[in-house]
């Protein structure tokens, strides 16, 4: 591994059925709506993740830099698995996995391999590698707060009712 790959496993505990936890994750064009601390913005493809979906996405950590990249859709097992290769300041994998709990709930992990190639970030990886990752660990802390938060309002708008 170089200086500029990372590779983060993160779990999420989410007291929710697998299908409505999989129907959050799996639209990464909706992550500013419920993620917007650290989704800024998303374009591209509506619904559902498909093999060959690609949504652009403007996200921020809480350090004073913002990132762009592209998930686009490679496999899909709903709903247990989404994996996206990444292009833009990072280049890499990530990958959703979700399975169900005894409980009724869903575990989710995401395995997100990024090699980050914008310029500045890329050059200071080797010495604020750690601040990275506390950074990336903000990023998936908010995620598990908001996904708590939607999930208790009562979730996503069926995809008829979204505003577009």
């Amino acid at each position: 591994m170089t200086s500029a790959e990372y590779r983060f496993l993160d779990r999420w505990e989410v007291p929710a059925e697998i299908d409505r936890v999989y129907d959050i994750v799996a639209r990464p064009r909706d992550y500013p709506s419920w993620w917007g601390d650290v989704f800024l913005a998303a374009e591209g493809d509506e619904g559902v993740a498909a093999p060959g979906k690609r949504t652009t996405v403007r996200a921020r950590g809480f350090l004073p830099y913002q990132l762009r990249f592209m998930l686009e859709c490679m496999v899909v097992e709903p709903p247990y698995r989404i994996e996206s290769r990444l292009h833009g300041d990072f280049e890499g994998t990530g990958t959703w996995l979700l399975d169900r709990r005894p409980d009724g709930g869903t575990t989710v992990q995401l395995d997100w391999r990024p090699r980050v190639v914008k310029r500045g970030v890329r050059e200071l990886s080797p010495v604020l590698r750690p601040l990275f990752r506390s950074n990336h660990s903000w990023t998936m802390r908010r995620g598990q707060l908001h996904i708590l938060e939607l999930l208790a309002r009562g979730g996503l708008a069926p995809a008829g009712e979204r505003p577009v």
